[in-house]
């Protein structure tokens, strides 16, 4: 488990809609600040939505819709865009079924140790 100073500032995640809210439930379990969109009523939200909640809840998005979160991004990081908290990536043939929940939690978590400060994946983009 990923033990974390009171106050200290790290990575948070927001899990697009494609991805079991038993993920974020574990990441929790474990330590780490993961909430995810399906079962909370935002699962109707747009793309650009999604960023701004990520962005307004100082959270690096999860999802596995490569081609309009990476247009997100460009459109964030370009001069007097908003930036955004982080882009992790899971490419398309990426196993989601509840047989790989396993594999998805410690896949993030990999990431979450390796981008310790909310500062780390911030404007950036990162792959499972």
């Amino acid at each position: 488990m990923a033990c974390r100073p009171s106050g200290a500032s790290h990575v948070r995640l927001l899990l697009d809609e494609m991805l079991s809210p038993v993920i974020a439930e574990q990441l929790r379990q474990r330590g780490h600040d993961v909430e995810a969109l399906k079962g909370t009523g935002h699962e109707e939200l747009g793309d650009p939505e999604v960023m701004n909640l990520a962005r307004t809840e100082r959270r690096a998005v999860v999802t596995n819709n490569v081609s309009d979160f990476r247009r997100l991004h460009y459109d964030a990081v370009t001069p007097g865009g908003q930036g955004h908290f982080g882009i992790v990536f899971m490419a398309g043939p990426y196993r989601r079924t509840k047989a790989d929940t396993g594999n998805i939690v410690k896949a993030l978590e990999a990431k979450l140790v390796e981008f310790p400060d909310e500062r780390d994946l911030a404007n950036g983009e990162t792959w499972l």
